[in-house]
């Protein structure tokens, strides 16, 4: 499911159409050099409107990218629940340089999300590296909401920008994105050590059947307490995209990112389908040389 929301700046009106917006980001600074003078009032307007606010940079191929992102925080005033969003978009910045923006802000605005914006041919066509921070924002004027041209994850895609810029956001709700943006939404895997990751992925086999086959640290499965605890809220929010790449994480680099997710997508089905999970692929001898899904 997803939400609509739009994206504006000086072109448009500080007293912008809200109807079909559950989201707002707002144009706020280019270069070092200029500041979108409706910042301010256009982002009042979302505020007063409970809509989720998102603030973005026009990245420039000078100064350095780290002046940039400076400018951006400082004029941005962004408070603690909005997100950050880095415009890709000139044809004088590089992939590295996308990169080093969007580290350097990630550091110096802990708290804050921080997507990519660009479009589906720098993705696919500039891109050599794959990184969107915490997400990509993709734009395509497909009018195809929701279906950009590209197989890698999008958070966002703007898919038209008629009457304004439009896109959908991979949320079911503006409470759900609301949450995510501000951090608080519930992560399964928050505090599990990669041998906790171990235990709970790797060795569970047909626990709900009674199993007591022993795990890696050699204690017994106990079905039933560990079916209504932490593994049914792990397997009820596996499939997420935080989760899933805390899963990574933990697992460590060498990991082919497709086969893992292929593995916890499958579980988490088989859950939802019968209440049995069996997860039995080796994740560390596969093919790390797999080229960059764009």
């Amino acid at each position: 499911m997803t939400i609509t929301g739009i994206d504006v700046s000086n072109y448009q009106s500080e007293a912008y159409d809200l109807t079909h917006a559950e989201f707002v980001f707002v144009k706020a600074t280019q270069a070092t050099n200029y500041v979108n003078p409706k910042h301010a009032a256009q982002v009042a307007r979302a505020r007063a409107n409970h809509r989720v606010v998102g603030h973005y940079h026009y990245l420039t191929a000078t100064p350095s990218v780290t002046a940039q992102m400076d400018y951006f925080l400082t004029h941005a005033a962004a408070q603690p629940d909005d997100v950050l969003a880095v415009d890709w978009e000139e044809a004088g910045v590089s992939c590295a340089e996308k990169d080093a923006a969007l580290k350097y802000l990630k550091s110096k605005a802990s708290g804050h999300k921080v997507l990519l914006y660009c479009s589906q041919s720098y993705w696919t066509g500039r891109d050599t590296t794959n990184y969107a921070a915490d997400g990509l924002w993709v734009a395509q004027y497909n009018g195809k909401p929701g279906k950009p041209s590209i197989k890698a994850t999008w958070l966002l895609h703007q898919y038209t920008s008629t009457p304004v810029d439009t896109s959908v956001a991979a949320f079911s709700s503006r409470a759900e994105m609301a949450a995510w943006a501000a951090g608080t939404t519930e992560d399964p895997m928050a505090g599990m050590t990669k041998q906790d990751v171990h235990d709970a992925v790797w060795r569970i086999d047909d626990i709900t059947a009674g199993s007591t086959e022993k795990n890696p640290k050699n204690t017994t499965w106990q079905p039933d307490t560990f079916l209504k605890g932490t593994f049914e809220n792990t397997v009820r929010l596996l499939g997420q995209t935080a989760a899933i790449s805390k899963l990574i994480s933990l697992l460590g680099s060498e990991v082919d990112t497709d086969t893992v997710v292929t593995a916890v997508t499958k579980a988490v089905d088989e859950a939802v389908a019968k209440a049995v999970v069996r997860v039995t692929v080796d994740v560390t001898g596969t093919d790390t040389s797999a080229p960059k899904e764009s």
